[in-house]
Parts: structure tokens; C-alpha cells; sequence
């Protein structure tokens, strides 16, 4: 199999063919001519990427990456799947490669960028805001069934870490969403509350909270809004997925200029303030959460599926690999895509 790295440090024109194609082919979007994912892809797989964008609420533009399988025929009408990224990521990431690779498979896939990501609209910029996030997905649902090869009845969702945790809360009241699934799933309030290896007492909450809310207040009477890394240099106190995630955004292994990996301060009360299982018990549609034996997050994945109502769920574990492998590794993505392939075949099927 052919095989190229599409570097993020300097994007790279597709193939000359892509570019050439016409504009009015009667597909949604245009060519994608950049570097669409920042980790190796088949080359030689047929799958086509289009450049897309669509409207959600408070006239913010979101932008994505919409990717179509091999031989795609128009007059079909296609399962289709969300990839959510991670805080802090963009489309061009994780879920870029996961959608990508469920394409091959012979999936409709959209990954985009959040609101306040990325290409995508919304000011401030480097905003984590939770409920807006799931507001996005509700949007990007909107999109999908105004395309006339994707059936609305075959949608699923797939989230990376905090996406799988934002697809859990979105797909317990967005009926649209036929079948979830999370890798590295992670409830970023949960995360956030009681910090990422748990411990975080009440009496600390409430002080980082106030530490939070008199930021804003400095914020609010002139000074800059603050910025800090998502995943800041690690040191012997770095939880692993933390000292992992740095090596992951923030060297040439995913490092990608739209994906800083900052965030603004005051989302941590936002953060905060989620919480991805508060609706949970009317999620009955088929979850499958993939974890990684050796994820310190494992405990999120067990308190999800713990909360789930239905019977059909499942957790799906890969041997000896971390959270964040499951983001690129390729003895992780494997076993990963061919376990979603199978539950997205079985639960959107016509």
C-alpha cells in the first residue's frame, strides 16, 4: 500500500486530478487541496475529499472536511458518520484520520471544525465551550440530512476523548443520531471537576473556580484575555495523557497552525460546568466505547457505560496501547476502525 505523510508543518497540494476536477460536479463543497489529515493516509484508496461549510445559530460559519468512499455514486444514499475532535484540536487531526479511514470502509464522513476552532467561526477564538460544542454536532446532524446521497435514518457520531464525551450528551436528546461511539471517550466536566487522575477535592474546585471567575472580572475591565496551553510542557507531576498530548500536538507528530493547543482561562468554569452523562438516561441507542488498556482515562469510559441505560453497549479494549495512541498509533487505529466499522455496519444498516 502507498503510503505518504501529509505534513501539517507545510501543507502540500493533493494530486493534480483533484485540483482539475470540476466545480460544478454536483457535489456539496469544493476539492480539498491542502493537507486534509496531519498522519498517514492510503493515497491509493479512491477516497474523495471535499471542502464544505454550513451554518449553525448565531450566524457562526463552521467548516469541515467532508469525505466521500471509493466509486461514491451520487444517486446513492449513503450511512454517514460524524468525527468529533478532541478540545483543542481541529478537523485536520485525530478525527480527520478516523473519519478518513471509516470512508475507506465505504462511509459518508464528516469531520469539522468546532465553533471557535480551526477554520470556524465564533469569537474569542481558543473558546472550550461545552454545550456549544453540542450545539455544533446538532448542527452538523442539520447538514448531513440536507445532502441528497446521505440517509437521514443511517447517522452515527464517533468523538475523540472530550468529543466522545460531547457525542454522548448530544445524542441523548438528538434522536437523528441512530448509533455513538467514543475513543478515548472523556467527559471533559468530570475531567475538569475532579481533574484528570480524580482527587480533586471540593474545597479545590471551588478555589480554582474563584480563581477563574476573578481572572474574568480583570478580563472584563480591560486586561487581555489569558491564554494556556491545553497540554503545557510536561514535568514529573504530568498526568500521562498530558505528557503524551504534548508530544502529540504540540511536536511535528500532529502540530498543526491552526491548533495551538491554547485556551482561554475562563473555559474552565464552562468546562466545569458540563457534564456529559446529566441527560444520559435517555440515551438508548447503540454505544461502543474503544479505551486503551493502558489509558489513564479508563475510568471515564467505566463511568459512561456504567450511566448507559441500553443494552446495546459495549467497550471495546485495545492491548497495550495509551489514550492518546488510540489518537494516530497505528497498532491502535487498526484494531479501532475495523471494531467501529463493524458496529456502524450493524447498527446503521437499512
Amino acid at each position: 500500500m502507498k503510503k505518504t505523510i501529509l505534513s501539517a508543518v507545510a501543507f502540500v497540494l493533493a494530486c493534480s486530478g483533484a485540483v482539475a476536477q470540476s466545480q460544478n460536479d454536483g457535489l456539496p463543497g469544493t476539492p480539498q487541496t491542502e493537507a486534509y489529515v496531519v498522519t498517514p493516509v492510503d493515497t491509493t484508496s479512491g477516497v474523495t475529499v471535499r471542502k464544505v461549510s454550513f451554518l449553525r445559530s448565531n450566524n457562526i460559519v463552521l467548516v469541515g472536511n467532508l469525505f466521500l468512499p471509493k466509486d461514491f455514486d451520487k444517486t446513492r444514499k449513503y450511512p454517514a458518520i460524524l468525527s468529533i475532535h478532541p478540545a483543542g484540536s481541529v478537523k485536520e487531526q485525530s478525527a480527520g484520520l478516523y473519519a478518513y479511514r471509516l470512508a475507506e470502509k465505504g462511509f459518508v464522513t464528516l469531520a469539522f471544525d468546532a465553533t471557535y476552532a480551526g477554520e470556524s467561526g465564533g469569537t474569542p477564538h481558543w473558546s472550550e465551550a461545552p454545550y456549544e460544542r453540542v450545539e455544533d454536532i446538532r448542527y452538523a446532524v442539520d447538514y448531513l440530512v440536507t445532502l441528497p446521497f446521505v440517509n437521514e435514518h443511517r447517522i452515527g457520531a464517533l468523538g475523540l476523548c472530550a468529543g466522545g464525551g460531547y457525542v454522548i450528551a448530544t445524542a441523548s436528546t438528538e434522536r437523528r443520531i441512530r448509533a455513538v461511539a467514543g475513543v478515548s471517550a472523556a467527559d471533559i466536566g468530570a475531567a475538569n471537576r475532579e481533574s484528570w487522575l480524580r482527587g480533586r477535592s471540593v474545597e479545590e474546585q471551588i478555589a480554582l473556580l474563584e480563581d477563574v471567575s476573578a481572572q474574568r472580572t480583570r478580563e472584563a475591565r480591560g486586561e487581555e484575555l489569558m491564554k494556556v496551553y491545553m497540554c503545557p510542557e510536561p514535568d514529573e507531576n504530568t498526568a500521562p495523557s498530558f505528557r503524551e498530548g504534548y508530544e502529540y500536538y504540540r511536536t511535528t507528530r500532529a502540530w498543526h497552525p491552526r491548533a495551538d493547543n491554547f485556551y482561554l482561562r475562563r473555559s474552565q468554569a464552562t468546562k466545569m460546568a458540563f457534564s456529559a452523562i446529566e441527560n444520559i438516561y435517555l440515551l438508548t441507542q447503540p454505544v461502543l466505547l474503544v479505551v486503551g488498556e493502558k489509558a489513564d482515562s479508563e475510568w471515564q469510559t467505566e463511568r459512561i457505560y456504567n450511566a448507559l441505560p441500553g443494552k446495546d453497549k459495549e467497550v471495546y479494549t485495545i492491548p497495550g496501547y495509551s489514550h492518546i495512541d488510540l489518537y494516530d498509533k497505528e497498532g491502535a487505529v487498526d484494531p479501532a476502525v475495523e471494531k467501529l466499522t463493524e458496529f456502524f455496519t450493524r447498527t446503521l444498516a437499512e
